[in-house]
């Protein structure tokens, strides 16, 4: 950042100097700028001068070609100096070698001069932005309570937009009922940000004016063609505006959304997704944000005496705590998402808290009394411009409800609030009581399903486990960052994933919450990283260990194909530490029966606590017949060494002779993520190299023949067991079907062979019968040995046996800790060393 602060240190130059740079630039559009900003279309006064003396400290757009808004979230220096950023950009940007944003959207990083990688919640920053443009832009101040003279220049502006979204006011999948009372300056905020918004899904917006007074010009609101306008004839509080709304709702599922907020990308698809994720869902809510970007709300707590706590209110909202899906008492009513049919089940809103506050609270425990969940969604973020409506004095006014509310909810749920934790008490463990049980996960990367299928199984163990009642922590040691893409994904799920700053090793996740009953440790390099912390600052949690696959065997399996004296020396170092985790752990899971002999012959004696995991996959049996497929298919993910080995031995010592005899039209499809050069060399008109693939089914329904022709490696192979779940027929060899199946066995082919795997090859892509067969007896393998409800008892199985180890170890160290102070006080004799 030196060059960027010295630069910072210097003026801009004269006013006539920027307009000069920024005409010569092009990156100014008047055009463009009236009709984004109603307030200066509907002045005199040239944009361009207009932007320079009020726009871009409201964050207001010059054109499509630059983006202000990115601008800032990509240099903080240039933020925290309060800078004009196209000024800059002319004067500064290119020659320091800064980036030419043109649009802020949902991929725009946004940086902090300590921080140049990604957290969750950093979108919010620009939405925070967008709505500071849309006031300044509009002619409208925050501070007042209504919208003043440009509300209808506004309001007009607001109905020649087109929105994003896919307006269907006949049978909408999502009703967005939008209560309003006066404030119209923040309800077309609020619109500006759904017009603004994308969605999977087709909705209808409904404006319910409660009866506001005329001078708040909510009418102007009715001009808007793509919202539905509806009028009450009286005022009736919040509640009252609700329920009768909802019954005008043509959608699936309803959405109530406070006119005082602002959506963020994503906010509405992440609500709609969530019931699919829970099915039990009866309610699913929204993560809040104050207008100054702190949280406002991750789902709300609800303590033994009836009082009420908005979790994390004023902290940091990247904070993994606030960060996954999760049970919660209550969700704020400001953007909660229910299906139409519980809404008529329960009645809605409850008329005995007219005219507001803690209905949503009410109707989020008699769902709970009904059978249904209640669900935070932190994927779905929304920023709340509290107390807008109802100021935030609960001595007066309707604000004075939240009081007298709150003492007949407590009244009312008396019985189930017995079962909450108690005031006072950690917040954190509160936030999550629902979950009796908590597993804490760690492994060196966060899994990349679509990439490596050790990461399938991972997901497959943790998704059982949640599945069983669990709650889930992870850490990821060798790069503990927020990824969008795969710790949300974890997150979405229900799983608490732990990442930096906030949490740098294995310590800093265990000073947020040690209250682990378990701990689940993946592979040897990470556990023996973190077991002894985890075991000093989490004494009570019971340590599992699971090792993918043998790496010893593995490296000692290669060395010896090489014939690399030193790489086998080198593999009787890893053999020593991996077989210490075996030791250490509780209990251990290990994918094959063959690998547990190899660990149980190493050891002076057998243990007992090691529990076989074979692999967890789905069948897929509608899928294309032999007549409509035609490829070869080989998938492994290439950063891993033995993958590469086998498709260069399968290209020179396999395919020439498939050549031969495949007809002109049969490819050989290589899948997988990060091919090395040498593997992308391999590419022809008939060998395809394709690199990663966010979809494997299509390369699966496209091939006749699977291939494993690995040369060395250890453990069950994920390649394998998901090409038999695929009706794929395989041919492998004996290193490759090591755990899945034995050369008499019928559901797969196996040979080391190079001329005969070939011959397999070609029988079984050429004979319609025994390709049947094979695939017949492949599905029925899978589905007899690798089912989720086999991995459920496995899995039980494992945590049984390791809370039998570990009470038994604990009353082993204490037997030699009594014998050691006897020992000491002359009670036992001295331990003999000869």
């Amino acid at each position: 950042m030196g060059r960027e602060a010295r630069n910072l240190g210097k003026g801009l130059g004269s006013r006539a100097s920027v307009v000069r740079g920024i005409r010569e630039e092009g990156l100014f559009d008047a055009d463009f700028y009236r009709r984004e900003y109603p307030v200066v279309a509907a002045a005199s006064a040239d944009p361009l001068q207009h932007y320079l003396a009020h726009g871009w400290k409201h964050a207001m757009e010059p054109s499509d070609r630059f983006s202000v808004r990115a601008y800032l979230g990509r240099n903080p220096d240039v933020r925290a100096a309060r800078l004009d950023p196209l000024a800059h950009w002319v004067r500064y940007g290119r020659t320091d070698g800064r980036i030419l944003p043109e649009a802020a959207g949902g991929e725009t990083p946004w940086f902090e001069n300590d921080r140049l990688y990604p957290l969750p919640d950093d979108v919010v920053h620009y939405e925070l932005m967008a709505g500071r443009a849309y006031f300044g832009g509009a002619g409208f101040d925050f501070a007042q309570r209504e919208a003043g003279a440009t509300v209808a220049d506004a309001a007009r502006a607001m109905a020649l937009r087109t929105p994003l979204l896919t307006i269907d006011t006949v049978s909408p999948k999502v009703s967005i009922v939008i209560p309003v009372y006066g404030q119209t300056h923040f309800a077309l905020n609020c619109l500006d940000s759904l017009a603004r918004l994308r969605s999977k899904y087709s909705v209808e917006v409904i404006v319910a004016d409660d009866a506001s007074p005329a001078a708040a010009r909510t009418d102007v609101l009715q001009a808007i063609p793509w919202i539905r306008y509806e009028r009450r004839t009286e005022n009736g509080g919040f509640l009252e505006c609700c329920n009768s709304t909802v019954q005008l709702a043509r959608g699936e599922i309803v959405v109530l959304l406070n006119s005082d907020t602002r959506v963020v990308d994503g906010w509405l698809d992440e609500l709609v997704e969530a019931f699919d994720l829970f099915p039990k869902a009866g309610m699913v809510g929204s993560k809040l944000f104050n207008d100054d970007g702190t949280l406002q709300e991750a789902g709300g707590i609800f303590w033994r005496d009836g009082s009420a706590h908005n979790y994390g209110r004023g902290d940091d909202p990247n904070r993994p705590q606030y960060c996954f899906a999760r049970q919660a008492d209550f969700i704020s009513g400001a953007s909660i998402a229910i299906r139409k049919p519980v809404w008529d089940e329960l009645g809605g809103f409850d008329p005995v808290y007219k005219p507001a506050y803690c209905e949503d609270a009410d109707l989020a425990f008699r769902l709970r009394r009904a059978g249904y969940e209640v669900w935070f969604v932190p994927t779905s973020r929304a920023i709340h411009y509290e107390g807008i409506t109802h100021g935030r004095d609960v001595t007066q006014g309707i604000k004075a409800y939240q009081v007298t509310n709150l003492q007949k909810f407590a009244e009312r749920f008396r019985a189930e609030l017995v079962a909450h934790p108690q005031p006072g008490s950690s917040s954190v463990r509160a936030a999550s009581w629902r979950s009796r049980k908590n597993i804490l996960f760690v492994d060196a990367l966060t899994p990349t399903p679509d990439q490596d299928s050790g990461s399938i199984v991972t997901n497959e163990v943790m998704a059982t486990y949640r599945e069983a009642g669990f709650g889930e922590s992870f850490f990821p040691l060798h790069s503990p960052y927020w990824s969008k893409k795969y710790t949300a994904a974890l997150q979405r799920r229900g799983v608490c994933c732990h990442y930096k700053p906030f949490s740098n090793d294995i310590g800093d996740a265990l000073a947020l919450d040690n209250c682990f009953d378990y701990a689940l440790l993946y592979r040897y390099n990470v556990a023996q990283a973190v077991h002894a912390e985890v075991r000093e600052k989490a004494p009570a949690t019971r340590v599992l260990f699971a090792n993918v696959d043998l790496h010893f065997l593995r490296e000692a399996r290669a060395a010896e194909n090489a014939n690399d004296q030193l790489a086998l020396l080198r593999s009787e170092s890893t053999r020593k530490n991996e077989l210490e985790m075996f030791l250490r752990a509780d209990a251990s899971f290990v994918h094959t029966q063959i690998e547990k002999d190899v660990i149980q012959a190493a050891l002076p004696r057998a243990l007992e606590n090691m529990v076989v995991l074979p692999w967890i996959a789905e069948v897929f049996r509608d899928t294309p017949p032999f007549a409509d497929r035609a490829d070869i298919m080989f998938l492994g993910n290439f950063p891993h060494a033995p993958n590469v080995d086998s498709m260069l031995f399968f290209m020179q010592a396999i395919w020439p002779a498939l050549l031969l005899d495949l007809p002109p039209h049969a490819r050989l499809l290589v899948v997988g993520n990060q091919p090395p050069k040498e593997v992308q060399d391999l590419a022809s008109e008939r060998v395809i190299v394709t690199g990663f693939v966010q979809e494997l089914e299509p390369y699966f329904q496209a091939s006749r023949v699977f291939v494993a022709p690995l040369r060395y490696g250890a453990g069950i192979k994920g390649k394998l067991v998901t090409a038999l779940a695929h009706g794929v027929p395989s041919v492998a060899t004996h290193i490759a079907a090591e755990g899945i199946a034995t050369p008499q066995e019928r559901h797969l082919s196996i040979t080391d062979d190079p001329a005969q795997f070939a011959a397999e090859v070609l029988r079984i892509y050429g004979d319609e019968s025994s390709w049947s067969s094979l695939r017949e007896a492949g599905l029925a393998y899978v589905e007899q040995n690798y089912s989720r409800a086999a991995t459920l008892k496995t899995c039980m199985q494992a945590l049984a046996i390791a809370d039998k180890v570990w009470l038994a170890r604990q009353a082993h160290r204490q037997h030699r800790f009594f014998e050691e102070i006897m020992r000491e006080n002359g009670e036992l004799e001295p331990t003999r060393t000869d």
